[in-house]
């Protein structure tokens, strides 16, 4: 990206439920085999995707749009 560009995240928060605490202790227990796997891998990839954006661009606002969160970064 370059300098100024800005990138948004669209998340269906309906489905990416669990922060990272919650989703590493419920896949410690035995109960994440009653939790649809759709909503553990939708977790999982939206928490390590907006740690690496978080990271390495500047947030700007995020807006809940219904079960929709749009996240806007900025590279700096």
């Amino acid at each position: 990206m370059k300098k100024g560009e800005k990138l948004f995240v669209v998340d269906l928060e309906s489905v990416s439920i669990f922060p990272d605490e919650n989703l590493y202790n419920l896949a410690k227990s035995e109960r994440y085999k009653k939790t649809p796997f759709l909503y553990l891998v939708s977790s999982y990839v939206r928490n390590k995707s907006l740690d690496h954006i978080y990271e390495n661009l500047k947030y700007i606002s995020k807006k809940q749009t219904g079960s929709w969160m749009v996240y806007c970064f900025e590279k700096v």
